[in-house]
């Protein structure tokens, strides 16, 4: 009894009212995760400690960690009222929901929860939950960060999750194979994700009916006892395999990937610098003499604007609403281990907040801020083609800035309306989109000007 007491006395208590709970962290009943000093930690129940105590012990947790199935984990000598214990997570810079992925990044994610699956299954343990929004991307590295979904696997013939995998990740990669990444995305933050029923619908009209099994079979169906939903009783090892296998099989659009990568490349090498235009100099000066943390690049155009920071060691955010723009920064990131997080996310239209207190969904200028925001190329496109006038850039720009902006802004009197520019003069001058963003930034500076474009830095 003694030995107990000093035990627990050994804690060190973490006051309830500094604590932070997750929003989205409310409805599991084996823990929860909070922050508190700046860092991420997750309260352990009663009933759940004695099992993941055991993990702990055994190795399991820190083997799945090594081999880069599951973030960084710990226990720790904290206590919370409420919980048994606490254990420590590493934290993963930007938080990305699988709605903002391109195919490339949700297939990639499909893969790692199977992974970690079979090798739990190895383990006679399981996953409770299979949806992507328990995986993060690390860059351009996905990770599981669900702890508490780790569960005693009880039957060993099936895998209770399945049906799960398939509406969030199966059924929506499916979709995307027959290039209907947009109405994938857009079911995907449904409660249910796409149903077996919204996929056959959808794939049935771009082909004669009754090819329709033929063509799922070979666009990602493992068989056609998965279409009606009648599959045979065999091992979970096995069934995730097969599913893995499946997975695997699936042909995504490739946007003319050989051509993208060619153009990339182009892009980051010398010879692009010195025969192409000051901009990336300029850049590369900036970085150089700021070194900010993070970079979010909003910027229109060629992607150098994501690639240089990248290759300067930088952590770069890149946000654009093409798809194809993404999955080739994506490939590219995988390609040459950069440190890229490329997201399908509109600036006009960002990822906004849903749900009570955020429970479904933070806004993407919460978990997307960096110290530096680049925008070249933007403000030009979207006064033009959104009609965004000066107040309304420089405030989303500011909303996701910590400290900088780099933002460039054409000089030319021939790419404002001239319509618009007699009726509202807010729209396009130079002067005006200064005045603007000295509204929301203490230092705003021309960096760098041509005939053609100012270049601004500006600082909050």
């Amino acid at each position: 009894m003694v030995a107990r007491r000093k035990a627990v006395q050994d804690f060190i208590p973490i006051p309830l009212g500094d604590v932070a709970f997750h929003p989205h962290s409310f409805a599991d009943d084996a823990g929860r995760l909070f922050r508190w000093s700046d860092k991420l930690w997750r309260g352990i129940s009663y009933e759940q400690a004695p099992f993941f105590d055991k993990l702990f012990r055994d190795g399991t947790i820190l083997d799945l960690v090594d081999r880069g199935l599951l973030i960084e984990t710990e226990p720790t000598n904290l206590s919370l009222t409420g919980y048994a214990s606490i254990v420590s997570h590493r934290t993963v810079p930007f938080v990305s929901y699988p709605n903002e992925w391109c195919a490339g990044m949700l297939k990639d994610a499909s893969l790692t929860i199977l992974d970690l699956a079979i090798e739990l299954t190895h383990r006679r343990l399981t996953l409770k939950d299979a949806h992507p929004w328990n995986v993060l991307f690390d860059g351009y590295q996905p990770v599981y960060v669900d702890l508490t979904s780790i569960a005693p696997q009880k039957d060993r013939s099936t895998w209770s999750a399945y049906d799960e995998f398939c509406r969030f990740c199966h059924y929506p990669l499916i979709l995307m194979s027959h290039g209907q990444e947009r109405i994938a995305r857009s079911l995907l933050p449904e409660y249910q994700g796409v149903l077996r029923s919204e996929v056959t619908t959808v794939t049935r009209g771009s082909f004669p009916s009754m090819f329709l099994a033929d063509r799922l079979l070979r666009r990602g169906f493992n068989s056609i006892l998965s279409i009606i939903g009648k599959e045979p009783a065999r091992s979970t090892l096995a069934f995730l395999k097969r599913a893995r296998r499946g997975i695997e099989a699936i042909r995504l659009p490739s946007y003319k990937m050989r051509d993208r990568r060619r153009l990339l490349e182009s892009m980051i090498s010398p010879s692009y610098e010195a025969e192409g235009p000051s901009l990336p100099l300029t850049l590369r000066k900036i970085l150089t003499t700021l070194r900010p943390g993070s970079i979010l690049d909003l910027s229109r155009g060629p992607t150098w604007t994501t690639i240089v920071p990248a290759t300067m060691g930088f952590e770069v955010v890149s946000l654009d609403p093409d798809a194809a723009r993404i999955s080739a920064l994506h490939e590219t990131a995988r390609r040459k281990k950069l440190s890229i997080l490329p997201l399908i996310v509109d600036f006009i239209k960002p990822t906004p907040s849903i749900g009570y207190a955020s429970h479904y969904s933070i806004a993407a200028t919460d978990r997307l801020k960096c110290d530096l925001v680049l925008a070249l190329g933007l403000a030009d496109k979207i006064r033009l083609e959104n009609h965004f006038n000066v107040d309304l850039i420089a405030e989303g720009l500011a909303s996701f800035s910590k400290r900088w902006l780099v933002v460039s802004f054409s000089a030319s009197k021939h790419l404002v309306p001239k319509s618009t520019a007699e009726s509202n003069s807010t729209l396009g001058r130079p002067e005006d989109f200064m005045t603007a963003l000295r509204k929301r930034f203490r230092d705003v500076n021309v960096f760098s000007s041509d005939a053609q474009t100012e270049v601004l830095l500006c600082e909050k």
